[in-house]
């Protein structure tokens, strides 16, 4: 590798453009002007900054970035207002490699470079890398997506908002159900879809992807760290994102954090958790908040015909889908899903459609390294391999809930009474669009 002009610093032959520090961890990119900084693009792990930046494309009308969004050491680095006041936090595109012992990281290790990273995506695929199944859709290569900062609750307006310290909205009538929204979005799991409508068309229940990438940001984020200094929830033995999980209001493996509750069970406001970075994505305040514990999250991107598991083809837009069961446009239903999916058949790694309770993490490899195919979509998923289960500390011992009902709607993240099995990679696939619980609800996201 060839020297820089930083001190200590090297300039990596991944396209001549990554600066290397001294402990070879990339420091940012080269541009005209020097040394372009992590506002950039997704960050470096274990850094300050890493995991959200800033937006590059221009605004849909009445958002807006709030104060310090440029700012990496700001509370709000990254993070935007819509026009009815949610908070979203925008995440950089980035490309990932799950090290296997022989592509040149440990197993289990992960890289994560940004999408300017490389020149190409062919340069990448020469490096092993590939970009993170979260930044297709409709057919485009996107630079990111926005996703609530928090998990979504009513506004006084009808409104599906991400705002903190208030009451999640969830799919049963006993629960600040959806219908309380505008237009009575049905109190199911489908009435995600018209919630987040509410806020407007372009935006969408959040995607099993964009959920899976978030975890392996806040994994590769926590393998990095080596205190609590810009990752809060860093931990020598516990080192995931805390959040509301042990039904107590307080997390079951950090009783130091500590929920108001909304009123309901030991359901917490979201957002609520103190300290609060300790309850994001990267451990910094401008993360995105209660990915695991307090609620069971509604996501889109996989489903089954009640015999095979179904993936969303990358060519769909998201926030195209509609949540009937009937229509070439739904989610679910034959139609649906011969409109939208590609079929996986009836296993995909630990995915079996099995009663047993699966646990995420294993001394093997616990994703697959492939860039394209199936171990591609898998791992952008969030699936283990069929090896990489069994249950281990660095993924929370998350848990895995693989059974197929037809017209299956996954849910991610745990609630508030799973204990260690809630987490950031926690995934149940045994709801239906017609499931209706006390404690699953939703956040929303939204693609340029």
């Amino acid at each position: 590798m060839s020297k820089g002009n930083w001190a200590e610093a090297q300039v990596s032959t991944i396209d001549g453009r990554v600066v290397l520090g001294a402990d070879g961890m990339p420091l940012g990119f080269l541009g005209p002007d020097g040394l372009l900084p992590a506002v950039y693009g997704i960050g470096v792990p274990g850094r300050l900054g890493f995991g959200v930046g800033v937006c590059p494309e221009v605004l849909p009308n009445g958002m807006v970035g709030m104060y310090g969004y440029t700012d990496p050491t700001s509370e709000n680095y990254g993070n935007y207002l819509t026009a009815d006041g949610s908070v979203m936090v925008w995440i950089p595109a980035f490309y990932d490699l799950w090290g296997n012992g022989a592509n040149g990281l440990p197993v289990n290790g992960v890289g994560i470079i940004g999408a300017n990273g490389f020149a190409s995506e062919a340069a990448a695929a020469a490096a092993g890398y590939a970009l993170h199944r979260a930044f297709w859709d409709g057919g485009r290569r996107k630079s990111g997506f926005f996703i609530d900062k928090y998990q979504c609750s009513a506004s006084p307006q009808g409104i599906a908002v991400s705002m903190k310290n208030e009451p999640p909205l969830s799919s049963s009538a006993a629960h600040n159900p959806f219908s309380i929204l505008n237009g009575s979005p049905a109190t199911a799991h489908h009435g995600s879809f018209a919630a987040a409508k509410t806020r407007g068309p372009r935006f969408s229940v959040a995607s099993r992807f964009q959920f899976a990438a978030l975890a392996e940001l806040a994994y590769a984020h926590g393998a990095q760290s080596t205190n609590a200094t810009f990752c809060a929830w860093y931990d020598a033995v516990n080192n995931w994102p805390k959040g509301n999980t042990n039904n107590a209001l307080r997390d079951s493996a950090d009783t130091s954090v500590i929920y108001a509750s909304d009123g309901y069970l030991n359901c917490g406001l979201t957002g609520s958790g103190v300290p609060f970075a300790k309850t994001t994505h990267n451990g910094q305040g401008c993360g995105v908040a209660d990915l695991n514990g307090n609620m069971w999250e509604i996501c889109v991107g996989l489903t089954s015909n009640g015999t095979d598991y179904l993936v969303l083809r990358p060519s769909v837009a998201i926030a195209d889908l509609t949540s009937g069961s009937t229509l070439a446009t739904d989610a679910w239903g034959a139609s649906g899903r011969a409109a939208n999916y590609d079929n996986l058949g009836p296993s995909l790694g630990a995915l079996t459609a099995s009663v047993t309770t699966k646990l995420f993490g294993n001394a093997a490899a616990v994703f697959g390294s492939g860039g394209s195919g199936a171990e591609w979509t898998a791992r952008c998923l969030g699936i283990p391999l069929a090896g990489g289960v069994g249950g281990t500390n660095a993924f929370g011992n998350d848990g895995l809930y693989d059974s197929r009902p037809s017209d299956m709607c996954p849910i991610s993240g745990g609630s508030w009474l799973r204990g260690s099995n809630a987490g950031v990679w926690a995934l149940d696939l045994s709801h239906s669009r017609s499931s209706s619980y006390d404690s699953v609800g939703f956040r929303a996201a939204l693609y340029l």
